[in-house]
């Protein structure tokens, strides 16, 4: 039971979207009351108190010509904890940190030459583009509160 609800929270996880967003899927059946954002620290390890997982949290940001990575990185985290905050999250412990390319703007101009002689053609052609892309940046964590307080 408990093994179908992680698989079901991390396919959800994957199919987030890729515009700015915080997602969650809860573990438990308890609920609490939101707070304030600021309120929910980052944590690399499980904390050492007492606490109970309460939800798989994603934030999700994507560069544009407007975003810095450093920035974009700051909006995912920005939106993964206003998604545990509003659970009532004391700590987010990150598990992962992932980024992908999305979307691609291309231009170009193609140059060609043919000559035909005595029913053969030969040519040359010089292609010249201009590629931009954007990247998808992903944080992943277990959204905990600390039990007892």
């Amino acid at each position: 039971m408990k093994f179908d609800r992680i698989a079901i929270a991390l396919v959800v996880l994957v199919l987030a979207g890729c515009s700015t967003s915080g997602t969650a899927v809860l573990i438990g059946e308890n609920t609490y009351q939101p707070v304030k954002p600021n309120h929910v620290v980052l944590l690399v390890s499980p904390p050492a108190k007492a606490h109970e997982v309460i939800a798989l949290v994603e934030g999700v940001a994507a560069t544009d010509d407007y975003f810095t990575k450093e920035r974009t990185e700051a909006a995912a985290i920005k939106a993964m904890r206003e998604k545990a905050a509003s659970l009532g999250a004391d700590a987010i412990v990150l598990t992962s940190k992932g980024s992908a390319p999305y979307g691609q703007i291309s231009t170009g101009t193609a140059y060609g030459t043919a000559t035909q002689s005595a029913g053969t053609i030969s040519g040359m052609s010089t292609v010249s583009s201009t590629s931009m892309g954007w990247e998808k940046i992903t944080f992943s964590g277990t959204a905990v509160r600390y039990k007892g307080r």
